[in-house]
């Protein structure tokens, strides 16, 4: 390796060493040495263009080497020129002050031509090195600086869609809540997307998510955020915290998924729901996403909602009644009542439904509506469940050991589509009847049109199963789910039950009219029997009657009534008895 371009710098007070130094360098092929009698312009001098090594005399008027070396380590620090120094006489004080000073090495005059040559080398050569290496380091440091950047860029984004991350969400929040700016999130719910994964496969769905991420984000501004929140939520951050200025942006958000969304040649259906959080100030992150959470509408045809506290009311009721109805058969806080069925034409009692009631120590009645869609959620109707086939069964024998129940008459249960869905659903419910001893037309069951959508191949499975011991099935709120006429006509059915809706108006809505009509020559075209549900009229009752409607039930003969009142109210009903309409509430019947 070749030093003859480096920059080296002669500084000695006697310029007759100063031209020495020069001639011998030049003579050897150094190219760039520079030399200095006076060493007040040594700090200068490497001001303006730094020497790759200095050699410096020590013995100096108006400012030694010593101070010429202090002022270079004060200026330039790590930074400062090597240093040799030159110097007559080489005692052990000069040798330790100037090497604790950083001097590199030491040249004694007189000069030998050899060793000052050899001397610069090494010092020139051990520099190189030193600066390679510092150089290799910085590289280094650099090269792992931009992969640590890279790391954590890539930690806080989606590595499909390139949006903003949980955690890098999160931390934006985190700022703003700190600075106490005023802060509007969107949180938006993706529906359908799932059927896309399974039509046509993850890398569609992902391709989906990208185009959708791409139109969303152009409907904001600079100052707001997009990113993904989880698998199929979004979430906005925007600062503001004006409602009506959130709710205009949600509205335009909502614009994006008006039409199918265009992929190449497919056209990929693509719905979304949207809630809305803000704050004026500080705030809690948690606290600000959980109630944008909640805002998130739910069902039907509401698509964007704001957050408000009787939200978070229902959610904590809905959360207790969820704990509390946990163990609740256990307990005993749960019963059967029972409402009669009669022939429309005979008045005849010839069946009843046995309805789930939940009575809470602490909050009281607790509707059907809202505890038994939570216990299917939670899983829990599957132990409800088995007991309320345990209690069905139960007062069967008990009342046909009472002698209540003739041969037309049944007691029929309602079964969720989590129960149906148990592949030994059929086989259990017929050995439980063996060991009550009840024979099977005692018992039927009813299912809605959603618990068979749920698993319609078990479903059939299960349903043979019990019709082979002719177990009569009916199907629950015919016409308001799902209906399809090709499991009405494919399942084996024997009753279809009409649901209230059509029946409360029966009197003044000719349509009403109609549609019971057509439920019955429907049912019957298939051979099934036809049960009304929610008669409050005798207009109802006759109306019913007069298309061929079996039976019927409602609280114009009876409302929903305890085990033993039910036993009380059929062993006194005759077919000649005043009906008079029930005062009692509907609600839960």
């Amino acid at each position: 390796m070749t030093f003859m371009n480096k920059h080296l710098l002669v500084v000695d007070d006697n310029s007759i060493n100063v031209e020495l130094l020069q001639d011998l360098l030049d003579d050897h092929g150094f190219d760039n040495v520079h030399g200095l009698s006076d060493p007040r312009q040594v700090l200068q001098h490497c001001q303006q263009a730094m020497p790759d090594l200095i050699l410096l005399d020590i013995r100096m008027p108006h400012l030694d080497g010593y101070s010429v070396m202090e002022q270079l380590q004060a200026t330039f620090a790590e930074h400062a020129p090597p240093i040799i120094v030159l110097t007559a006489q080489i005692d052990d004080e000069t040798r330790h002050r100037a090497l604790s000073m950083g001097a590199r090495d030491f040249l004694t005059k007189p000069f030998k031509h050899d060793e000052v040559l050899q001397r610069i080398h090494n010092t020139l050569s051990v520099e190189h090195r030193y600066r390679v290496r510092d150089q290799q380091a910085e590289t280094l440091e650099e090269m792992v600086a931009k992969r640590t950047e890279e790391l954590d860029r890539q930690s806080r984004t989606d590595p499909i869609t390139q949006l903003p991350n949980r955690r890098a969400l999160t931390q934006r929040l985190a700022d703003a809540a700190q600075q106490g700016c005023p802060t509007g999130l969107l949180f938006i719910a993706l529906d359908h997307l799932d059927d896309v994964v399974r039509l046509h496969g993850y890398g569609i769905a992902d391709q989906l998510m990208v185009h959708i991420s791409h139109r969303l984000d152009g409907q904001l501004d600079a100052s707001s955020t997009l990113g993904l929140w989880g698998g199929s939520e979004l979430l906005v951050i925007t600062p503001t915290a004006e409602l009506s200025e959130l709710r205009q942006l949600a509205s335009r958000l909502l614009d994006c998924f008006e039409h199918d969304q265009s992929l190449d040649d497919l056209l990929l259906p693509l719905n979304a729901r949207i809630g809305i959080s803000w704050s004026q100030g500080h705030f809690d992150i948690e606290r600000l996403v959980h109630m944008a959470a909640l805002a998130l509408p739910q069902s039907g045809t509401l698509r964007l909602q704001s957050y408000n506290e009787a939200l978070e009311n229902q959610q904590r009721h809905r959360l207790h009644l969820q704990q509390a109805i946990r163990g609740a058969t256990l307990r005993g806080e749960m019963s059967l009542a029972f409402q009669p069925k009669l022939s429309l034409e005979t008045q005849r009692v010839v069946g009843a439904e046995a309805l789930l009631r939940w009575h809470h120590p602490e909050l009281g009645h607790v509707s059907p509506g809202d505890f038994i869609p939570l216990a299917e959620a939670s899983g829990d109707i599957l132990s409800i469940g088995e007991w309320v086939l345990e209690e069905a069964m139960r007062y069967i024998a008990d009342w046909r050991a009472k002698g209540l129940l003739d041969d037309d008459f049944h007691i029929a249960v309602n079964v969720a589509a989590r129960q149906l869905a148990r592949k030994d659903f059929a086989e259990n419910l017929l050995a439980r009847l063996a060991n009550h001893g009840i024979p099977a037309r005692f018992f039927a069951l009813e299912v809605t049109e959603s618990g068979l959508l749920s698993d319609m191949h078990n479903a059939r499975i299960q349903l043979a199963q019990l019709a082979e011991v002719n177990i009569a099935v009916a199907i629950d709120d015919f016409g308001t789910g799902h209906s399809s006429l090709a499991y009405v006509k494919t399942l084996p059915f024997s009753t279809l039950k009409i649901d209230r809706a059509f029946v409360m108006d029966l009197e003044e809505d000719a349509i009403d009219r109609h549609l019971a009509l057509t439920i019955t020559q429907l049912a019957h075209a298939v051979g099934c029997d036809v049960v009304a549900e929610g008669i409050e009229t005798a207009a109802q009752a006759d109306y019913l009657r007069s298309i061929g409607c079996e039976a019927a039930q409602g609280y114009y003969y009876a409302r929903p009534l305890p085990a033993d009142e039910f036993y009380r109210w059929c062993r006194d009903w005759t077919p000649s008895s005043h009906l008079t309409l029930a005062t009692e509430s509907v609600n839960g019947a």
